[in-house]
């Protein structure tokens, strides 16, 4: 459960759900001394002497980069300036490492990273709004990217770009990765910047600033257009949770700063009053459910047996929006992606929630 919802309530306020299970809800700051100096020595090793060994999981080998991809029209080498740092790339980057979805973005450019991380809900990177965009077929997945990411690994593919733009906990790593390729961190905090900010530092990133304009002027044109063919949704108010463990408290996004609201709120939707009032800390308890009612009823289940418990509970059967068939029930793939928006991934949202979203919009407001 590592990875779902890892921006579910981040808003400039931030706290972070990395985990349906984290009722901390902040991302820990991990700092693993030990990690972090038996890393430095692991890297300084494979830079050393890394030297042409093949890569693992089906990855091409490190000295055989994939065709380079044509299109980039900005002039090198690029500074980029992040949380972290300022990162220079000298030259476009044929080998390029996403830790942190950033896959989406390169596909709206045409681009195959070398290795992604892996969505541990879909593993195999066939994420259904990538199809006919690039494949990740021949990439390599890397496992544990936020928990215990191979730092060795990472060094034996010789990339020369690592994109981390929404990785949290990166400034445990960031040091020890800048040491194998040039690397670009988040703007602000993880999970806090928009994916207009992100796919433009991207598309800076790889030389196609133009070719990413273009990619968000049709992203946001889906937007608008729904927006415009359903314009019963201004003004309707939106919930949105994860119900993640029997007995536990649901998480519920709170905060109308939090960068998955954006969508909702450029379709003409509010965040529940309601939600603002009653929810805490990000947390709301089975007693309290009722509170999660609004026009739009979005909630996530970490798996189809907590799914099934609740739709059986008369607490829930008795909630408005799902009596009306306003409530959208995703699973923990779907959750994951609504709250976590990228440039490609959001025409693919909207055709999931469309459905429920003419009903609300068809509806009176609430």
């Amino acid at each position: 459960m590592i990875a779902i919802l890892r921006t579910f309530g981040a808003g400039r306020s931030a706290r972070v759900f990395r985990s349906p299970h984290d009722l901390e809800v902040r991302v820990p700051r991990r700092t693993r001394p030990l990690l972090a100096a038996a890393a430095t020595v692991v890297v300084a090793a494979m830079l050393a002497a890394c030297g042409g060994t093949a890569g693992q999981g089906g990855s091409p080998a490190p000295d055989a980069a994939p065709p380079a991809p044509a299109g980039a029209t900005d002039q090198f080498p690029v500074t980029i300036q992040h949380k972290l740092g300022t990162t220079t790339i000298p030259a476009e980057p044929k080998r390029i490492i996403a830790l942190s979805y950033e896959e989406d973005t390169l596909g709206a450019l045409g681009i195959t990273p070398v290795a992604y991380g892996s969505n541990d809900y879909l593993p195999g990177g066939k994420y259904p709004w990538l199809a006919g965009k690039i494949d990740l077929s021949g990439s390599m997945e890397l496992k544990n990217v936020f928990t215990a990411p191979s730092l060795e690994q990472i060094a034996g593919l010789k990339p020369d770009l690592i994109l981390a733009t929404n990785y949290y906990g990166l400034e445990n790593y960031y040091s020890q990765l800048s040491q194998i390729a040039p690397t670009v961190g988040y703007p602000e905090e993880a999970g806090t910047s928009s994916w207009q900010v992100i796919s433009r530092m991207i598309g800076k990133a790889v030389g196609r600033s133009a070719q990413t304009e273009q990619a968000i002027a049709a992203t946001e044109g889906d937007i608008s257009a729904l927006a415009a063919r359903l314009p019963g949704l201004k003004g309707k108010t939106f919930s949105s949770s994860f119900y993640y463990d029997p007995g536990q408290p649901f998480a519920v996004i709170d905060d109308p700063a939090t960068i998955s609201v954006a969508l909702y709120t450029q379709l003409g939707l509010v965040l529940s009053p309601t939600v603002t009032s009653t929810v805490k800390d990000r947390s709301l308890s089975m007693e309290q459910i009722g509170s999660l009612d609004a026009d739009f009823m979005s909630i996530g289940f970490a798996t189809p047996e907590l799914r099934s418990s609740l739709e059986a509970a008369p607490a829930y059967q008795a909630i408005p929006a799902v009596q009306a068939g306003r409530a959208y029930e995703a699973d923990a793939f779907t959750a994951q992606t609504f709250n976590n928006p990228t440039l490609l991934n959001i025409p693919w949202q909207l055709d999931q929630i469309t459905p429920t979203l003419e009903k609300v919009a068809a509806g009176a407001a609430g």
